[in-house]
Order: C-alpha cells, then structure tokens, then sequence
C-alpha cells in the first residue's frame, strides 16, 4: 500500500536589499543586503516568505540555494527564514 506523498522542499537563499532613495548625486553608503535560508516547495514561495519580512520597500531575489546536508545542519524547519 503506497503511502502519502510526500512535498519536497529545497532550501532557498533569498536576499533582500534595501531600496535607496534619492537623486543621482547621492553620496550615501549602499545598503548591505541581508540573506536569507528558507525551506520552501518552490522559489515564488521562499521570496514571499522573505518579503513579509520587510520593512519598506525592498529588492528580494533567490541568489542560491543550500543542499540538504547544510539545511540539516543548520537545522532549518520548512517555511522558517534564518538570516545567514
């Protein structure tokens, strides 16, 4: 008897950059982004995960991903973003 199907997750890194504002002539440092590991079925799901995690208006992309040796390590559930 088969048994229910399993979803598979992989462990995206997301990051999210802050968006600058202002002219041209802006002489302020640029923003340092923050990465993300999140554990989700797919990449759409891993940004959204990481964009409700932001405050203001933010650039968030997938920049890689972790293989399952490393997300166990880091003993990572699915759905929950860790700052690496």
């Amino acid at each position: 008897m088969p048994g229910r199907a399993r979803s598979r997750y992989t462990t995206y890194l997301v990051s999210m950059t802050p968006e600058r504002s202002g002219g041209r002539g802006r002489s302020g440092p640029k923003p340092a982004p923050a990465v993300y590991a999140v554990m989700k079925p797919n990449a759409e799901a891993a940004i959204e995960a990481v964009r409700a995690l932001a405050e203001g208006p933010t650039v968030v992309a997938v920049v890689g991903s972790l293989s399952t040796r490393v997300s166990k390590g880091l003993k990572l559930k699915p759905g929950e973003p860790r700052l690496v």
